[in-house]
């Protein structure tokens, strides 16, 4: 397993206090999360914009009558509902196909309240035997649905750490989630959590921007050396005009 050195100790802490500055403080969560609904938030916010993800939910729930309408439909449908722009959208649907029909087998209900409850050992035990289901589900049910210490991390989050300079070296997803949680009160892990996504979203996008800069570049550079040369044309012909005239006039 690969694994990361931390910075410094109070790495974590150090990094909220910049993204706080860059971000603001976001508001805190408000009312309770039923745990069925935030499984298959984390699966569509996974390495996606949080309020993209929000807004696919809120569609499904429309479309569909309840989540066991929704466990039955095909993956092809339940891509198609989520958004031709919604990334890996076909992978994402058969995830979320794959818990709702291993939470339903196992319950026969989607009811799962009692989770708020259980501790941290009862709720990975619950999760392990479900097809689809991870760490990065399991610490979204355990932090926004019973509001306890854990740290969501997904692949463009844990890039968004190394590059806020949070990580050493190769650092997983395990080991740097294991960090987090230890490093920060259950408060400020929501807080970081929210920011760090933006953040790792943003980043994300960068790339795009530069790349289109750089090709805009060149055909600047093109047109100037353009210019020059006929400017020396022209200052090369003017001087044999001149001396054609001082020759003549002799």
């Amino acid at each position: 397993m690969a694994t990361g050195r931390v910075s410094h100790p109070k790495g974590a802490k150090t990094v909220l206090g910049r993204l706080k500055r860059l971000y603001g403080t976001p508001a805190k969560q408000s009312g309770e999360v039923e745990p069925v609904e935030q499984i298959v938030l984390a699966i569509l916010s996974d390495s996606e914009s949080l309020g993209k993800a929000q807004s696919v939910l809120q569609k499904l729930k429309s479309y569909y009558v309840d989540f066991n309408e929704m466990r039955v439909a095909r993956p092809s449908e339940l891509a198609r509902e989520t958004g031709s722009t919604f990334a890996h959208a076909s992978t994402k649907a058969k995830r979320i196909l794959d818990i709702l029909q291993g939470i339903f087998d196992r319950q026969n209900s989607f009811d799962l309240e009692f989770l708020k409850s259980n501790s941290k050992q009862e709720l990975e035990e619950y999760f392990r035997d479900i097809s689809g289901a991870d760490k990065y589900i399991l610490a979204s049910v355990i932090l926004y649905c019973c509001k306890r210490q854990a740290f969501p991390l997904d692949k463009k989050m844990l890039e968004a750490c190394k590059e806020l300079e949070l990580v050493k070296g190769e650092a997983s997803l395990e080991n740097m989630q294991a960090y987090l949680e230890r490093q920060l009160r259950s408060s400020d892990s929501y807080i970081f959590c929210c920011l760090l996504k933006k953040y790792s979203i943003q980043k994300a996008s960068k790339p795009k921007a530069e790349k289109k800069v750089k090709k805009k570049a060149p055909s600047k550079k093109k047109s100037t050396s353009k210019k020059k040369v006929v400017s020396k044309k022209q200052t090369s012909s003017k001087k044999k005009s001149t001396t054609s005239r001082s020759k003549s006039k002799k």
